[in-house]
């Protein structure tokens, strides 16, 4: 196998393609290409297609790149959905569905998922039956079960990007019953007490510094004797988080001196370290009392007392599961979830507790000479399994930039790309049959100014324990693109700007009439203010027609991390200015301000007593107050 690392990843596929394709005479259909997108899968399919013309410029009369032309049309450069759904529609006579199934449109796959979970809790409530009735007195309240319906509805979703999904569940279910072991020992308490080191370490090292400041004083010897002791039980702490029991105990038996008492020293030293030190025993005792909360023993129980609890809750997840599957069978549909899980059931087979290739696996491992995989920071298990069902063992090369990671809320997994980045060999280090690490450490989409401020940025807070990786010289973007520096360095796009939104109020504040507007108006006010001064003072950009021109409004993009509340804001600034403006939110159509100014504006001619609706019209261009 093969690992990318870095920029130019496109590029790199597809060099790597057409080098398959010139050198190694491999037909094109015999390569399987995976990207993230159909966008990027339609523009892999351009770049190939335009490199393998330009090759035939070159060399007319080379039958075999003709023939590739023909190909095209059949060759698999598409998504892993894509990918899943041609290999259901051709064996799906192994799984017993139905050729004409069709993938349900979103609305009906959450109606069916609510009339199915009704349809269960209906049969439970006739039943009186027990499990179920001791998972309603644990999750609900006297307003209704829906408390209960969404939790089945959330492990059912997570449990999807795990490629055995009861079996995933089973085994975390088991996990509740410990015995004879310290809690420290357990999952739940190594991450509680990595949480607590990481808390007490910083108790630690705001004490020393406070123990710093009152050293320069001879007068303040006390005072530092008395951090000093501070600093000793948390650093008592510090050599016992390896049990818990111990940790609990030494925790709860610390007390905090009594800060020493001298009317006679003025200094000021003395009652900032007073408030400094106050502040950490509070954050202290939060961390403690939030953490350490009881013994081993009495946790162990209380876990062991939640196994029925989640047993319960576990078979029920499975029953919906498994009515959900019959309900969609019976309706010939399909979820986008169940184009994986499918594909994995007809690429898979468990045998002797391991799972091995399938029949329709192996015919495709005939088939591919060479599988690419685009954006592989952004794998997840259940696609790791079906594209590792497909391979040779040796034929796989991926593309990927760890720190380009965005999809961990959706399950992906960018640990796979990890284990591989630091377990494969360069070149320089390999041997024979191990696996090649590439990197490309060359940026070609950004300037000097731009990698240079993320590299500052990000060598201060991306790490292995926060983001996956280190990110240090190694790891830099460094510039491979080339800008022509315009003939007079005066107002253009050279340099990175950093603006800030003072939100402290001024002291005649009181004296003005002051809008009350949020913290994001403000920033979309300074951004849309900023775009207009741009326009005006013709700032300079780089058109690779044209060279250097002026800054048109359509040069510029506003990047927000959520655009459904923040959208219409930004809008509304840019129209206050009259800038043009598109906002992709993602919102309905009756959700837009066009549409709920006239919804308003209907209401209150119905019923004109109603406040919100006549606000609004009236703060609207209806009303223009």
């Amino acid at each position: 196998m093969q690992q990318q690392h870095g920029s130019g990843k496109t590029a790199v596929l597809v060099e790597r393609i057409i080098n398959k394709i010139v050198n190694e005479k491999i037909d094109i259909d015999k390569i399987l290409v995976v990207t993230f997108t159909n966008a990027a899968a339609s523009e892999m399919r351009s770049r190939v297609m335009e490199a393998i013309y330009k090759y035939l410029d070159k060399n007319p009369n080379d039958e075999h790149m003709q023939k590739q032309i023909i190909l095209m049309g059949k060759s698999n450069i598409c998504t892993i959905h894509s990918f899943c759904l041609e290999v259901i529609k051709n064996n799906f006579y192994e799984i017993d569905i139905s050729p004409n199934f069709r993938i349900g449109d979103q609305t009906e796959i959450d109606l069916l998922k609510q009339e199915v979970l009704e349809d269960i809790f209906e049969s439970k409530y006739e039943s009186e039956n027990e499990e179920f009735l001791r998972l309603i007195n644990t999750y609900t309240n006297y307003r209704g079960d829906e408390i209960l319906k969404e939790l089945i509805l959330k492990i059912y979703r997570f449990i999807g990007s795990s490629p055995f999904p009861e079996e995933w569940l089973n085994k975390k279910i088991e996990g509740f019953r410990i015995n004879d072991i310290d809690f420290a020992d357990s999952t739940w308490g190594k991450i509680l007490i990595e949480e607590f080191k990481s808390e007490l370490t910083l108790c630690i090292l705001e004490l020393k510094s406070i123990k710093r400041n009152l050293d320069k004083y001879i007068e303040l010897d006390k005072f530092s004797r008395t951090i000093c002791t501070d600093i000793e039980n948390l650093e008592e702490l510090q050599t016992n988080l390896d049990s818990w029991d111990k940790l609990y105990n030494i925790a709860n038996e610390i007390k905090w001196e009594t800060w020493p008492r001298d009317s006679k020293i003025v200094i000021e030293e003395k009652e900032i370290s007073k408030e400094k030190r106050n502040s950490v025993k509070k954050k202290f005792n939060k961390i403690r009392d939030k953490i350490l909360v009881t013994d081993s023993k009495a946790i162990l129980k209380d876990l062991n007392a939640m196994y029925p609890i989640m047993k319960s809750l576990g078979n029920l997840v499975i029953e919906f599961s498994s009515k959900y599957q019959e309900e969609k069978k019976e309706k010939n549909i399909i979820d986008f979830n169940d184009i994986e899980h499918l594909a994995l059931k007809l690429l898979v087979k468990k045998e002797d507790e391991k799972y091995i290739p399938t029949n329709v696996a192996n015919a495709y491992k005939d088939k591919f000479v060479e599988i690419l995989i685009d954006e592989y920071q952004d794998s997840n298990l259940v696609q790791e399994y079906i594209l590792n069902a497909v391979s040779s063992g040796h034929n796989i090369f991926m593309v990927g930039d760890v720190k380009q990671s965005i999809y961990k809320f959706r399950q992906a997994r960018p640990e796979l790309f990890i284990d591989k980045y630091e377990n494969y060999k360069t070149k320089e280090d390999i041997s024979e049959n191990e696996n090649l690490k590439i990197q490309l450490f060359k940026n070609f989409r950004s300037r000097e100014n731009i990698l240079d401020i993320t590299n500052l940025v990000f060598e201060n807070i991306m790490s292995k324990k926060l983001g996956d990786i280190d990110y240090n010289e190694q790891e830099f973007l460094n510039l491979g693109a080339n800008y022509e520096e315009p003939e007079e360095k005066v107002n253009y796009a050279g340099k990175t700007e950093l603006l800030v939104v003072d939100l402290k109020e001024p002291e005649d504040a009181e004296n003005e009439e002051t809008e009350n507007i949020s913290d994001m108006m403000l920033e979309s006010k300074l951004v849309a203010k900023r775009i207009q001064e741009l326009i005006n003072s013709k700032y300079q950009v780089f058109d690779k027609k044209v060279g250097y021109r002026d800054v048109k409004y359509k040069d510029i993009v506003i990047l927000l991390r959520a655009t459904l509340n923040l959208g219409p804001m930004y809008e509304k600034s840019l129209n206050d200015l009259n800038i043009p403006v598109f906002s992709d939110t993602g919102a309905s159509y009756l959700e837009s301000v066009e549409i709920q100014t006239i919804m308003s504006l209907l209401k209150i001619i119905d019923n004109p007593m109603q406040d919100i609706p006549l606000v609004s019209v009236l703060r609207s261009q209806i009303g223009r107050i």
